[in-house]
């Protein structure tokens, strides 16, 4: 049947491209998108957003998995390319033909009009320069001499209290290591030691003999996402099995065929988990999600007598801490 088109919009292109991905899978793709702008006074307040359309397989057709390796450095291509050029170019026109100028008094016009309808307080004026203090004026050449009789001290006699000081008293100049530091709450803190590097452990090799059984756990959408492309890798046959029985047949017929299958479960499920009694457990994790959600994933899933062989990472690319899904304590396996 031909692929189904529906209309998406978001903030940006990436924020449209996640929301696709979540909602229909890998398996759709954006095939037209254009910035759209919105309202607006005078150049002033204008919204702007990404209107797609977003073309995805019938759900009544069969899967079929599709995996691009690129040989290549990522980059952007096609519409994405497009919509980054339109940016760029709006935003040199802005430095350069002084829109930004004219927004900025547009902007002041608008203030003004707010403060002659009494909807907003007048501007403050700048306030002139403040005096010094008297203590800190200079004194005039020869001024010292012109009052007869006045007593002089050297600077020297002023810093250190004079001949006559005390030379027990403290030093005014020198900081009492035991008096609180005023400048506590200003002073910048230094930054924490950064942590350990998280342990990396190999990753065992995936199942693949004939009739043996791999299984993915985890979220059901996180699931589906990483099924396809991990068959299609690994050279696994997708088997809908969800019991015992079930699981008996498929590997009948994969022993017969020559083949190893991939059966799926969402981590909750422990009864279908444990009922296929496959041959390796590879529990999904979501790279962008909290750390400690994986962890209570991973522990309701270690409870279940199965094989468990490590973690498949998904989603590392679109996180700023990819490597979180290392501090799970099991070997890593990415997507």
């Amino acid at each position: 049947m031909p692929p189904i088109r529906s209309q998406r919009s978001g903030a940006t292109l990436d924020e449209v491209r996640a929301a696709v991905l979540a909602e229909f899978g890998p398996a759709a793709r954006i095939v037209a998108a254009e910035r759209v702008t919105t309202g607006g006074v005078a150049g002033l307040f204008r919204r702007a957003h990404v209107e797609a359309t977003v073309e995805f397989p019938d759900p009544l057709d069969p899967p079929t998995a599709r995996v691009t390796i690129a040989a290549s450095p990522a980059r952007r291509i096609g519409i994405a390319a497009l919509l980054a050029d339109a940016e760029a170019a709006e935003a040199r026109i802005a430095d350069t033909d002084g829109t930004s100028t004219t927004r900025a008094d547009a902007f002041a016009s608008v203030l003004d009009g707010f403060t002659a309808d009494g909807l907003a307080p007048p501007r403050r004026a700048v306030a002139g320069p403040v005096p010094a203090e008297p203590s800190l004026q200079d004194v005039p050449s020869g001024a010292a001499s012109a009052a007869p009789g006045a007593s002089t001290t050297s600077v020297a006699s002023a810093v250190t209290g004079g001949p006559d000081a005390d030379p027990r008293a403290p030093d005014p100049w020198v900081a009492d290591p035991s008096a609180a530091d005023p400048w506590a709450d200003l002073r910048p803190e230094l930054p924490a030691a950064a942590a350990p590097a998280p342990v990396r452990t190999p990753a065992p090799a995936v199942c693949s003999a004939d009739g043996d059984l791999v299984l993915l756990v985890g979220r059901a959408a996180d699931v589906d996402a990483a099924a396809g492309v991990f068959a299609s890798r690994h050279g696994l046959r997708a088997t809908p099995a969800s019991d015992r029985r079930s699981g008996i047949l498929a590997r009948a017929d994969a022993v017969r065929d020559g083949v190893a299958l991939l059966a799926v479960a969402a981590w909750t499920d422990v009864a279908t988990t444990t009922s296929l009694a496959p041959d390796q457990v590879w529990v999904v994790v979501d790279a962008g999600r909290k750390h400690e959600d994986a962890l209570a994933m991973l522990a309701a899933v270690a409870d279940a007598p199965v094989p468990l062989a490590g973690v498949l990472a998904i989603g590392t690319e679109e996180t700023a801490t990819p490597d979180s899904v290392y501090l799970l304590g099991l070997p890593v396996r990415t997507l």
